[in-house]
């Protein structure tokens, strides 16, 4: 994979990002995809999404580049672009695996032996599926492959602020670290989206840069070591706002502010 030219790369949130926060539609930004295909620059979602689910939306979307799940805990590479298995990987599918975090069983031991009661919070992972449709507003399809974590808990805090400041020192004690999502708290070993993008970017032998696109809070590790770091408008945009300066922010919510940022970022493949 080496020319010995610059490579664009664009990694990209999900949902609020590429997906839109309510709907989850995504029409709009196919054509900007497209684009981008046609001009050989990857696109990579960095999502807190689980294998299964982002592997549907890569199927849908026609997309078959690197991709990252669960905030940044297991990076996988197409075997058939990444021909040299990396270091601490195992193979999944046709994909190198290089996992950050802890695995989801570690994460569910340890929460079931500290102290805060499991009545202060709701984790996904245990929620029937019409309990988790109410939750993210997934459809039920979607929504049985989002509950089957691997290597990360979503969980909803029902109590005050000092249980789960609390809560959250117990984790750390345990190595675990949490992230603030557009709808859930993630529970998840010491990875983020930032160490697990720096790796990735990596393993890609010429010069890259990147346009990096996220909406919510569990964005800004990523975001602060973009080239073009975008928000991209939602209703999580606050607290990301207090960390991150974009090069863009979208007037448009995704899906069409996803396309609004590309065409900024990469102006000359649109002959703007």
């Amino acid at each position: 994979m080496n020319d010995g030219t610059l490579q664009w790369i664009v990694i990209s949130d999900l949902d609020g990002t590429l997906l839109n926060h309510d709907t989850y539609s995504v029409n709009e930004a196919i054509d900007s995809i497209r684009v981008l295909q046609k001009n050989k620059i990857p696109v990579v979602f960095n999502t807190s999404k689980t294998y299964a689910e982002t592997l549907a939306i890569r199927k849908q979307l026609d997309i078959h580049d690197p991709f990252i799940v669960e905030n940044g805990s297991c990076i996988y590479l197409p075997v058939q672009q990444f021909t040299q298995m990396p270091d601490n990987a195992f193979l999944r599918d046709d994909y190198w695996a290089i996992m950050l975090g802890q695995s989801h069983q570690t994460i569910s031991d340890i929460l079931d032996t500290i102290d805060t009661p499991s009545s202060c919070y709701t984790r996904l992972s245990q929620c029937t599926v019409e309990q988790a449709i109410n939750l993210t507003g997934l459809s039920h399809d979607t929504v049985s492959l989002a509950i089957n974590r691997e290597y990360s808990e979503p969980v909803i805090w029902h109590t005050d602020e000092s249980g789960l400041t609390d809560f959250k020192a117990q984790l750390k004690l345990h190595d675990l670290l949490t992230l603030q999502g557009g709808r859930f708290l993630h529970i998840l070993g010491k990875c983020d989206k930032g160490r697990s993008t720096q790796k990735l970017l990596g393993f890609y032998q010429q010069s890259v840069k990147s346009i990096i696109l996220g909406d919510s809070a569990n964005d800004t590790d990523m975001l602060s070591i973009a080239d073009i770091p975008i928000i991209v408008n939602s209703p999580s945009n606050n607290d990301l706002l207090k960390t991150i300066i974009p090069v863009i922010q979208t007037t448009s919510c995704a899906p069409e502010g996803w396309s609004e940022a590309i065409h900024k970022a990469l102006p000359d493949l649109f002959h703007i």
